[in-house]
């Protein structure tokens, strides 16, 4: 096993520019490349000496016309901007903020090269890099014959509205020895909303006609929920063919090796042990990847609709490394000990910088990994540094800074980040009316709220806060009806069941309840638990998730014939739980005065949140899996 701690000492006797008298050596660190260029080239002119350095090393050197070709049609919206040249658009393409990066790809066969680039509009915003997006996706169709069928599926899911999106539209090419080059195009699914990426996701994966493939991402690869796992990227091959992929990439927040292995266990090419071994050899000591997430991509071809054929690794390297040097030895060992060309790399990386590499982190942006038959396939991600070069990590921590948000920021955070946005709900929205799969919903429902009046009874004989106890009681009177027991919303609920019996699935069997027990044994023992500010926690994030999901109902039953007066249930629950969301926050401040409170409270609301969004996850499997149930 290579361990990389072991040679970061060892790495600073070594250096692989020593003999490369053409690269000259600067001793400042954190320079401004700027200050090195006396003509200030063009970006484009500054690609195209990267672009020959690399086809030179890694032996495409008959096609570097070719790839030189392509980079200008994919630059043409902002090639001859020269470098300095600052926009007020923070591009998101490489660490420096260049609008475009290199990387290339390893295995024991051959090696590719590719080019990562955002196409930008004159004055560079999400919109108008959209509308120059648009148009470079045209150039390609004319200079290239790529197909554009699968981006007009989807392409209303991605155009941008939210201001706080990164990007709109980014283009790949990847460049071969032996075959034509390949297209690919990057689309981003917060570019609308960000509460909405994992239904965008869904909903695209639907109509490219893979049907099934959402329940598996879900429940493996993105199961720590919307919070920690979230949705950055979603690609596609702008080819025709069967074996055109359609990728999907997922964002893990503060995750261990243990998470990134769990998640790409979901893929067909996993290895056990073979993310853990790479991430070990390439950030020995990282326990947790929280300075900057790591990620993961999925790739399904036509044949396969529910589980996905490759999957990827993304370590984000510059993060974890002190500086290039180490990133260099410690890859160099890694391709040795697995018969990758490790000389094609060095050969790349002497060509590409232009600096020490012990004088700045940064050049290698991201590592990636994958299986190929059983063969590993590293893929090397370089920052151009044109900009601006990173100053060495003097401290390599797997944390990151961050200022915790109060209870009530959690609760506001929630309120916009609405449980309805899930892609359960979305697609039962967006198709008509499915009478069966809301009386299944409700089923479950009941399976996991029949014990609600209990749970908060105990809460409230446990917690020690006067003022939270108070507006606690008020909402278990409200829940037992004041008084009238005929008004106990327990009892309403099972009215509304009668109500609708009409729409009960005729093939229901009891393993169709697994959700709602699922949910029901995860609240148990929140509410249970020995600190009550578990509880309180919980109650805060179900309050919230109460009241979306049922504004959520109320729009589905006023689609259907049903009589409103037999739904008491609902009705009453459309008003009582905005009510109850206001004492919420109430809460909040009050919990604040306890540290210990505080920190017990958070964590409810995660684990309340997690069981939410994992109960309806169930719940689409159950609807919507590759043996869905019949109604």
């Amino acid at each position: 096993m290579i361990n990389s701690e072991n040679i970061f000492a060892a790495s600073r006797s070594i250096d692989p520019l020593k003999n490369q008298p053409e690269i000259e050596r600067h001793s400042q660190v954190g320079f401004d490349p700027e200050q090195l260029i006396s003509n200030k080239p063009t970006y484009f002119e500054v690609g195209v000496e990267k672009i020959t350095a690399l086809c030179n090393a890694l032996d495409m050197t008959a096609k570097t016309a070719q790839v030189v070709e392509v980079f200008r049609v994919m630059t043409s919206s902002w090639g001859e901007r020269q470098i300095g040249e600052t926009t007020n658009w923070p591009c998101d393409v490489s660490d420096d903020g260049s609008p475009f990066e290199f990387s290339i790809a390893l295995d024991p066969k051959q090696a590719e090269l590719r080019i990562l680039v955002e196409a930008q509009g004159s004055d560079p915003n999400l919109q108008s890099n959209w509308q120059a997006g648009l148009a470079l996706n045209q150039d390609l169709a004319t200079h290239f014959n790529v197909s554009l069928d699968r981006f007009g599926q989807i392409e209303d899911l991605f155009v941008p509205t939210n201001p706080a999106a990164k990007f709109s539209m980014w283009h790949a090419a990847c460049f071969y020895p032996d075959k034509e080059p390949a297209f690919k195009l990057y689309l981003n699914p917060q570019a609308q909303q960000q509460s909405r990426a994992a239904a965008v996701v869904e909903e695209s994966l639907v109509r490219l006609g893979f049907l099934h493939a959402w329940p598996g991402l879900a429940e493996i690869a993105a199961q720590r929920g919307p919070d920690q796992d979230e949705f950055p990227y979603f690609s596609i091959d702008l080819a025709a063919n069967s074996k055109a992929r359609v990728k999907v990439y997922v964002r893990h927040k503060d995750a261990t090796v243990a998470d990134l292995e769990r998640a790409l266990s979901l893929a067909d090419n996993y290895v056990v042990g073979a993310a853990t071994e790479f991430c070990q050899a390439m950030a020995a000591g990282q326990s947790s990847f929280s300075a900057k997430p790591a990620i993961s991509s999925f790739s399904w071809i036509e044949g396969n609709d529910a589980t996905p054929s490759i999957g990827t690794l993304f370590l984000p390297i510059s993060s974890y490394a002190p500086d290039d040097r180490a990133v260099c030895d410690c890859l160099d060992l890694y391709l040795i000990q697995h018969s990758l060309p490790v000389a094609i790399y060095s050969s790349a990386l002497k060509t590409f910088a232009t600096r020490p590499l012990e004088a700045g982190m940064g050049m290698h942006s991201y590592i990636s990994l994958r299986q190929e038959k059983q063969q590993r396939r590293v893929t090397v991600y370089l920052n151009p540094e044109v900009n601006a070069v990173r100053s060495p990590n003097a401290k390599v921590t797997s944390q990151s800074v961050r200022c915790l948000p109060s209870l009530e920021e959690i609760v506001w955070h929630y309120e916009n980040y609405s449980i309805a946005d899930h892609p359960f709900l979305q697609r039962l929205q967006r198709e008509p009316v499915n009478q069966q799969h809301i009386w299944l919903i409700l089923m479950n429902l009941r399976e996991a709220a029949s014990h609600f009046s209990r749970r908060l009874a105990n809460i409230i004989a446990r917690i020690d806060d006067e003022r939270i106890r108070c507006i606690l009681v008020k909402e278990l009177n409200d829940e037992l009806g004041s008084g009238n027991i005929e008004r106990i919303h327990r009892k309403l609920f099972e009215q509304m069941i009668t109500g609708i019996d009409s729409w009960r699935m005729k093939s229901f069997t009891n393993e169709m309840l697994v959700p709602g027990k699922k949910l029901n044994q995860c609240l148990e023992e929140i509410y249970l638990d020995s600190n009550p500010y578990l509880g309180v926690g919980a109650g805060l994030m179900m309050e919230v998730h109460g009241k979306q999901f049922t504004l959520w109902l109320g729009q589905e039953f006023r689609k259907t014939t049903v009589d409103l007066s037999t739904v008491l249930w609902l009705t009453l629950h459309e008003e009582l739980e905005i009510d109850h969301v206001d004492e919420s926050l109430v809460i909040t401040r009050f919990v604040a005065d306890s540290e210990e409170g505080v920190a017990a409270a958070r964590q409810g609301i995660d684990r309340a949140c997690v069981a939410s969004w994992s109960f309806l996850d169930g719940l689409y499997r159950l609807c919507y899996g590759a043996s869905p149930v019949t109604v």
